[in-house]
């Protein structure tokens, strides 16, 4: 009877360790997929936002110059317009 309560307390106490073996192992399993994920995730959030903060930077440089360029010919096309005053035409007169 010994002997088997011996044999009983050997099997237990190998397969607590193996159990415990199991779960550790679970968890660095767990911890791993999660840090992996986590950190792919922000890398591709980090890029992406660097993308999209490049082609915002773009098109605002992009539309900036339309806008000079727009605000540049409509000034010298009113210009072009606008009466010149008597004093100053005859001061290019006198010229």
């Amino acid at each position: 009877m010994k002997n088997i309560i011996f044999v009983l307390v050997s099997v237990f106490m190998t397969a607590c360790a193996t159990v415990g073996a199991v779960i550790d192992g679970g968890k660095d399993l767990t911890t791993s997929v999660i840090d992996s994920t986590v950190k792919t995730a922000g890398n591709i959030t980090t890029s992406a936002l660097e993308d999209v903060s490049g082609v915002i930077d773009t098109v605002a440089e992009s539309t900036e110059n339309i806008v000079d360029n727009v605000v540049e010919q409509i000034d010298e096309q009113t210009d072009e317009l606008q009466d010149s005053k008597p004093e100053e035409k005859e001061e290019e007169n006198t010229k």
